[in-house]
This record gives structure tokens, sequence and C-alpha cells, in this order.
């Protein structure tokens, strides 16, 4: 009977998991530039506010990117 004096304390409940996510600022939707214009200093412009859209769309990868590698702090 002695043997079993250390099973009779209640056990500790287990804290919930936490899920982690990426950071919000990847959720965001990418920007899609819409052509204004029928010049070609018009079709420099959208052509620029592509680039800009693309590397703005790239940076939210490369966040994910090392989200998911553990790069990125919590």
């Amino acid at each position: 009977m002695l043997c079993l004096s250390s099973c009779s304390q209640p056990t500790q409940p287990v804290p919930p998991s936490l899920i982690l996510l990426p950071p919000e600022t990847v959720f965001t939707p990418c920007e899609r530039p819409q052509l204004q214009g029928k010049t070609w200093g018009d079709a420099v412009s959208y052509t620029l506010a592509l680039q800009n859209a693309l590397q703005l769309c790239a940076g939210q990868v490369a966040t994910l990117n090392a989200w998911r590698a553990g790069l990125l702090p919590l």
C-alpha cells in the first residue's frame, strides 16, 4: 500500500497548446496596379507600379519563408 501513495494526488491539467501564426503583415492582399492612360509615359509609370507591387509581394513571401524557417522572433 505504501507504494501507491504517490499516485493518489490529482494530475495537473495540461495547458492548451499555442498555435503560432505568421506576422499579420503577410496577410494583406497584394496590390494589382491598373494601366491608366494611353501614352508611352503612362506605360512607363505602369511598369514602375508593377515593379513596386512585385517587390512588396516578394517581401511577403520572404517573410513567410523566414517565419517558416524559425528566423523571425515571436
